[in-house]
């Protein structure tokens, strides 16, 4: 009797532990129709530094479960790297800068502060919902957890960092 209860706790501790492993990760997303899309990163160097969005996908990337604070896009997952893991290829980070613009090729753009961005997660997602990006978001979507969705910038092609 005492070993078919170790047994059978075993037995729900490797479910258990399967569980809780199939839920972790990042999303796989199939970037192969915008893979070569360029983002420019200005005023990290001297000159302009270019990235692909296969470059944001080689780097460390997260999966994460988030909302905005408008009723504009609820709740979606999404996949890519945090802003200080790319920046962190240039040996700096976000704090280093008292302003970033974001840019979209609609030019819509949005400006964000030294207060707001070293106290906000920013993400550049190149997929939502395990879904490569549609064609309205392509190449890469910008994502603050918990924030307004006016800050989401879509179809991002520039950042600029102004000291």
């Amino acid at each position: 009797m005492k070993r078919l209860l170790s047994f059978s706790l075993i037995v729900a501790m490797v479910v258990s532990c399967g569980i809780i492993l199939s839920s972790c990760g990042v999303d796989d997303i199939d970037i192969s129709s915008y893979s070569d899309q360029k983002i420019v990163l200005s005023g990290i160097q001297n000159e302009d530094i270019i990235i692909t969005i296969s470059d944001l996908k080689a780097m460390e990337c997260k999966t994460l479960k988030t909302h905005c604070t408008s009723d504009k896009v609820g709740e979606v997952r999404a996949t890519g790297p945090e802003l200080d893991t790319v920046l962190a290829e240039y040996g700096v980070s976000k704090a280093d800068f008292a302003k970033i613009i974001i840019y979209g090729t609609d030019e819509y753009d949005v400006k964000l502060q030294n207060d707001y961005i070293t106290s906000n997660d920013i993400y550049l997602a190149f997929g939502i919902d395990g879904e490569p990006l549609d064609e309205e978001s392509a190449p890469c979507r910008i994502i603050i957890p918990e924030s307004d969705s006016a800050y989401w910038t879509r179809m991002v092609n520039k950042i600029e960092f102004v000291k």
